[in-house]
């Protein structure tokens, strides 16, 4: 019965991404799509004299930096209510009463 754990912990460090890093990815990747593009046409504005937009696209880098914001406390926030008291992560790491086990040999932490 051992071994089947073993094999299933193997399987399951495989490479599944979860939904909530790639939605957070994607969303700061998407902020920083919007602050490039802002920066660059602030470029092409000021190099071609037309500076009547600066403030327009400034205001639009800073739609972009709230959209990187956001995503990035979303996640956090997340990341938060899974390791207190209740969350998924702590209450899986109390049934196993607070052992990790090291049959791969990762574990070079002494015992506090």
């Amino acid at each position: 019965m051992a071994e089947g754990k073993h094999i299933a912990a193997k399987k399951r460090k495989g490479g599944r991404v979860e939904w909530s890093k790639v939605v957070c990815l994607l969303t700061i990747l998407a902020g920083l799509l919007i602050v490039q593009e802002c920066l660059f046409l602030m470029y092409l504005c000021i190099k071609s004299g037309y500076t009547a937009t600066a403030a327009w696209l400034t205001a639009a880098t800073g739609v972009g930096e709230a959209v990187i914001i956001a995503g990035a406390n979303s996640y956090f926030a997340l990341a938060k209510s899974d390791h207190k008291r209740g969350g998924i992560t702590f209450e899986a790491a109390k049934a196993k009463n607070f052992q990790d086990n090291a049959e791969d040999g990762s574990n070079d932490s002494p015992a506090i």
